[in-house]
């Protein structure tokens, strides 16, 4: 995804709605897919995405003014999923059932995924599903760039060999 400009910043801190419907139909599918990799099921991940909009248009301001606008969101949507995961902590982790009966969804890859380590799986989530650079990662997570880069790598290791090695 290419650095599309956020909707007027104006009409952003003025609370325009339809400046936040421009928002939100450029990123939500990001910000869910994000939000799914964090929270661990779509009704939790549409939840935080539902957070995260409300907490946007409540900090108006600071949207508007933000220096990198795609790491801000995905930062806002990652804090927001790990709220709605923590409320869940003492549930078990459900697996979406629409997703496990898609014939789009490939289950050995959703099996391989559930293994990896919680870091792993969002750095994984943030340069995949988010298209994040490193640095933004880095950013986003508060880590450095070079972590973010070798949890990714540990990730796709990780994943080839619960794959049987397929490159």
């Amino acid at each position: 995804m290419t650095d599309l400009p956020l909707p007027d910043r104006r009409a952003l801190a003025e609370g325009r709605a339809d400046a936040f419907a421009e928002l939100y139909d450029r990123h939500a599918v990001r910000m869910l897919a994000v939000a799914r990799a964090i929270a661990g099921s779509a009704a939790d991940a549409e939840d935080a995405v539902h957070e995260t909009f409300l907490d946007l248009y409540r900090s108006r301001g600071a949207l508007a003014s933000a220096r990198d606008e795609r790491a801000y969101l995905v930062r806002a949507v990652r804090n927001a999923a790990l709220r709605v995961r923590d409320r869940r902590r003492d549930e078990p982790l459900e697996r979406d059932p629409a997703a496990a009966s898609s014939p789009d969804r490939d289950m050995e890859l959703e099996r391989a995924l559930a293994t990896l380590p919680a870091e792993q799986r969002e750095v994984l989530a943030l340069k995949l599903d988010a298209e994040l650079t490193f640095e933004q990662i880095g950013a986003v997570l508060a880590i450095p760039a070079n972590t973010a880069s070798s949890r990714y790598r540990y990730a796709l290791e990780k994943l080839r060999a619960a794959l049987g090695g397929a490159r």
